[in-house]
């Protein structure tokens, strides 16, 4: 579990102990979904979230360990109770190689366990001075407002960069962003600068992991990533490299691709073949630029932060983010 973190031992103990709260909280169910629950939690993933509340939270100068474990542990169930929706959203089957909610109970009972975990967090949070309660409901809002608009939009390719940018800044950089602020809010001594520089890595870091995502699902390793590539094209959903690749298809007045995701259906054969012309178009080299300034934002910031090994931590993880092929 979190083989991840195996070189950040450190790290790794504080996520066990946030994982191991998160179990015992959703042990709290009393109905059939017990087990369910406990086994989707049992699947953690590289926990990305609550790292960077426990990596920001060492800024403090407070010792204040105890209250940002609790803190990561909440914002680790909102992410949870995100997937366990996005898997309804995308009739997915499996996710980090489990049965998902939706595929083990149906959409109203696995809307329903994901509701759970987001009540779970909430109760966290009562008394937790890491969360202002307006800071926590704009990230939420923005996070359900994002998922809304995609879920209208399934099936519409043709929209803008920046359509795709504010659905991915609320989708994943909004949550992101949260992480790295409670880990600082939590201090007493912090000042409200410090908070907003360590926000604005958390949104920069969210954005340019969430676009690497989306650049793997066209350049990825399907073995790698446990799915198919072209899973967004599958599913409906327009990402950054096919909306580069539509915008340059323009520009050389072409319509190939185009006309492919104009069909009210995409077969097999046609993902493919979009996925060869997003190739040839330039998306996916398009993509990446954008996602190296995003990068670069927030290396300037994370430069800016005074504890060297916060600093090091902060930049090690970016890195094997921007690198990764998984």
């Amino acid at each position: 579990m979190l083989e991840f973190w195996n070189e950040e031992v450190a790290i790794k103990t504080q996520l066990e102990a946030v994982h191991a709260l998160i179990a015992s909280t959703v042990a709290e169910a009393r109905s059939f979904i017990r087990p369910v629950l406990l086994d989707h939690v049992q699947a953690p993933g590289k926990m990305l979230r609550p790292a960077l509340t426990l990596i920001t939270n060492r800024l403090s100068g407070d010792d204040t360990a105890t209250e940002a474990i609790n803190a990561a542990a909440v914002i680790e169930l909102i992410h949870l109770a995100s997937l366990v929706h996005d898997d309804i959203i995308d009739a997915a089957p499996r996710r980090r190689g489990r049965s998902t909610l939706y595929a083990r109970l149906g959409a109203k009972q696995a809307v329903l366990g994901g509701d759970f975990l987001l009540a779970k967090a909430l109760a966290l949070i009562d008394g937790s001075e890491a969360f202002n309660p307006r800071v926590v409901s704009s990230a939420f809002a923005r996070l359900l407002e994002s998922e809304l608009e995609q879920d209208a939009e399934v099936g519409n390719f043709f929209v803008s960069k920046a359509t795709y940018l504010r659905r991915i800044a609320g989708k994943t950089a909004s949550l992101f962003a949260l992480s790295c602020y409670a880990g600082v809010a939590l201090a007493t001594k912090v000042d409200s600068h410090l908070q907003m520089i360590c926000h604005r890595i958390g949104y920069a870091l969210g954005m340019a992991f969430q676009i690497q995502d989306d650049i793997l699902d066209y350049d990825g390793s399907a073995a790698h990533l446990g799915k198919e590539t072209g899973n967004d094209l599958r599913c409906g959903i327009p990402t950054l490299p096919l909306i580069l690749a539509l915008e340059e298809e323009r520009r050389q007045g072409s319509d190939e691709l185009s006309s492919i995701l104009s069909k009210r259906s995409i077969g097999r054969g046609a993902i493919t073949k979009a996925i060869s012309l997003v190739q040839r178009l330039g998306g996916i080299e398009a993509a990446r630029a954008v996602e190296e300034r995003y990068r670069a934002r927030a290396e300037a910031d994370i430069a800016r932060l005074g504890d060297s090994e916060v600093r090091r931590l902060l930049s090690s993880l970016l890195e094997t983010l921007s690198t990764r092929s998984v």
